[in-house]
């Protein structure tokens, strides 16, 4: 059994990581834009090659001198894109690696940004530094973190005063404290890297990080490509994160984690070749020990299903996957997405304890996503089927479907699409902001209709930019419920700093409510008597009340209109039975601990296994 990660060697994994994500998104962003071109004197590619791949940025740097003296190969480029800690403190390795992705990007790059890098460098070696020192003095002691004012001063989150309201909020006050948002993470970014003076490289390597205990979860953070990270599932379950994703493929009858494939290579968003994983032994059993370890939950306390995101990939040709023109062949080619989907349902047998299932809470969520899941293919019983006809059938549903606004956006279908995602549209692709096409301005009404059907909302950031503060403040601002990123400290960060809380009310999971012989979830009630409004408007008719200060059950939660009590407001309501027997929704400002526009911790969205035969839309029920 690994020992736990001391405080020490966390600073400088966090730091190693932060410096790694910043270089990864400039790489990116060159393999978007820029062109591969042979070093002079060397003869043309045979096949087509990528930009900004290990060895295209290997070449640059040693065809233009960016690094006089060293002798660099594509492997000391992929340690320092990786944060291997004897590379990522060489300066002269990480400004070299910058400078090849800007030539490659053909944009400048000025003596600034390698000033940045250089202290950002030497800060990483300055924590390994001390973190040596803290192991010669307590080399088996693994201390708890210093609380604050232990000779340092406390951190005060900088939150975000998120006010959402059903009708689209004044652009000013979003776009300025999506510009606070930006600006303070900013300035935390580069106190921390000028907090230490330079101090001479080291090449230790700290002790390997186990699964951290006691990790607060990040209610909105989805970590995106996780399967790309160091360490896949571990590095976003110590994180906090509560969705993560992974691509996979279909090879000789196993599920392996992989973006796309070149022949008999697997490869990852920059072309460069990475060893291909099973799903299976990465995800499914590390989720069911972290289950089994944490008494029956992904985060010891946490009572909402983690998210684990399944994107089916393919070869892809014009129109769709690359499939055998012969339709008995093609209806059983592992580049057909249903047989990828009928695997990834065969392979979840044996993990069926930890998932939900049929309206039965389970601690994970399997959600099957992909570009080609509503396309009609040739299907093994003969004739054309989709992945969405496939899981909708499931007898037993423990695999459920990635939605999108138009085809799910305005239906009653959370029981089989649990969320609907939609790519950022605010973000140029140089990675900077665009106000004319924000979330809010472009999707605020199917946000607030896809939430109301039933449906959590998740954006997903296609460019792969770095610091995304300005659109991650605007997602929350736009009621999205989970941010996408690949660079999972930037997202961490910056969620635990300016994102606090939820809806309050402690929801519990779902459970038989014997009085109204319904299922339903008990959450916690302010004292006092709580009204109970007939639609979700405080302007709507009184039709009852509950009695506060306890536990109360409730069907679901849906978005309705801005309602304010005292300093509480939320534009969220949930649907009960009030004292009197009559039906009608209440106010989540009544909701303990309720957090300013949230919606409420753990309860369902929209009303759903209300009875067999009931409508699906919150509404009032008859005795028995």
């Amino acid at each position: 059994m690994q020992e736990p990660l001391s405080p020490w060697w966390s600073k400088v994994q966090d730091a190693a990581q932060l410096l790694a994500s910043q270089l990864n998104a400039s790489v990116g962003h060159a393999a978007r834009v820029g062109e591969y071109t042979s070093p002079p004197g060397s003869p043309p590619p045979r096949r087509r090659r990528r930009p900004a791949s290990l060895r295209h940025l290997a070449e640059v740097i040693r065809s233009h001198r960016l690094a006089p003296g060293m002798s660099i190969d594509k492997d000391d480029v992929a340690g320092v894109l990786a944060g291997d800690l004897r590379r990522i403190t060489d300066p002269a390795l990480v400004v070299a690696v910058a400078r090849a992705s800007h030539v490659i990007a053909g944009v400048p790059f000025d003596e600034l940004a390698a000033d940045r890098l250089v202290v950002a460098s030497a800060h990483v070696a300055a924590l390994i530094d001390a973190a040596q020192q803290a192991d010669e003095q307590a080399p088996r002691a693994v201390p708890a973190p210093r609380p604050a004012g232990a000779g340092q001063p406390a951190r005060e989150p900088v939150v975000i005063d998120a006010y959402f309201t059903t009708r689209r909020p004044g652009r000013l006050r979003a776009l300025v404290a999506g510009g606070v948002g930006a600006i303070v993470l900013t300035v935390v970014l580069m106190l921390v890297l000028r907090h230490e003076q330079p101090h001479e490289r080291s090449s230790a390597v700290p002790p390997a990080a186990p699964t951290v205990v006691g990790v607060t979860p990040l209610e909105h953070g989805h970590a995106e490509d996780d399967y790309l990270n160091a360490r896949p599932l571990q590095d976003a379950l110590e994180r906090g994160f509560t969705s993560v994703e992974a691509d996979v493929f279909l090879r000789d009858g196993t599920l392996v984690l992989c973006h796309h494939v070149d022949g008999d290579d697997c490869e990852d968003k920059r072309d460069n070749r990475v060893t291909a994983e099973s799903f299976e032994s990465v995800y499914l059993h590390g989720l069911r020990a972290r289950v089994n370890a944490s008494g029956g939950r992904v985060y010891p306390g946490y009572d909402q299903p983690v998210f684990l995101f399944v994107e089916i990939k393919c070869a892809e040709v014009a129109g769709g996957c690359k499939l055998p023109a012969d339709m008995a062949a093609a209806a059983t080619d592992p580049n057909n997405p249903l047989v990828v989907a009928e695997k990834i349902m065969s392979v979840l047998a044996p993990y069926r304890g930890m998932l939900f299932h049929a309206g039965q809470w389970g601690p994970v969520q399997l959600v099957v996503s992909g570009s080609h899941n509503d396309e009609q293919v040739p299907a093994s019983a003969g004739g054309y089927d989709s992945v969405r006809g496939l899981l909708g059938r499931q007898a037993e549903r423990y695999a459920f479907l990635d939605g999108s606004f138009a085809a799910d956006g305005d239906q009653y279908n959370a029981d089989l699409v649990p969320v609907i995602s939609f790519a950022d549209p605010d973000t140029r692709d140089d990675c900077t902001y665009d106000d004319s096409r924000s979330i809010q301005t472009v999707h605020w009404d199917d946000i607030i209709g896809a939430q109301t059907t039933g449906h959590h909302v998740r954006v997903w950031d296609e460019l792969d930019c770095p610091d995304r503060s300005r659109s991650w403040t605007d997602a929350i601002y736009g009621s999205v419920d989970y941010l996408s990123s690949s660079h999972l400290s930037l997202l961490q960060d910056w969620l635990t700093h300016h994102v606090v809380g939820g809806g309050g009310g402690h929801c519990a999971v779902p459970a038989w409510i014997a009085t109204v012989r319904l299922r339903g979830q008990n959450c916690t009630l302010r004292a006092g008597t709580v009204p109970v409004m007939s639609r979700p408007d405080r302007a709507s008719s009184q039709v009852g009340t509950v009695a506060g200060g306890g536990s109360r059950w409730f069907l679901g939660q849906q978005p309705g209109e801005s309602n304010k009590v005292g300093a509480a407001t939320n534009f969220w309501w949930a649907y009960t039975r009030a004292d009197n027997g009559q039906w009608g929704w209440v106010s989540l400002v009544y909701f303990t601990d309720a957090g300013l526009d949230q919606s409420a911790n753990g309860l369902q969205y929209g009303c759903y296994d209300v009875r067999v035969g009931e409508p699906d839309n919150c509404h009032p029920l008859g005795p028995g």
